[in-house]
């Protein structure tokens, strides 16, 4: 049985997922939000070429995201800036489609 790209990346990302969730055991707190925002970069990467119909907002979204998560080590308040208007875009996004 031959695996397929997109089988690979989702494998891929809960390897990266639990692996994660293991090491944050031992890792400074603020690598946990730094964590899951490549997570979401990722699951927006692999949605967007699997045929997410709003492919747009998800590469945004992952663009965004790549820009601005290492904010949280060299500029706190910007983070949590940046954190504070991702939440709102994805939630008007959410009240607009579904």
């Amino acid at each position: 049985m031959e695996i397929t790209n997109y089988e690979q990346e989702m494998t891929e990302l809960i390897a990266f997922m639990i692996t994660s969730a293991r090491n944050l055991l031992d890792e400074p707190k603020n690598y946990g939000p730094l964590r899951l925002l490549e997570g979401v970069s990722r699951l927006s990467k692999i949605l967007s070429e699997g045929g997410f119909e709003n492919k747009d907002f998800l590469l945004d979204l992952k663009e965004s995201i790549d820009d601005k998560k290492f904010l949280i080590m060299s500029d706190f308040d910007s983070f949590i800036d940046f954190m504070d208007g991702a939440v709102l875009e994805v939630t008007r996004f959410l009240m607009r489609n579904f």
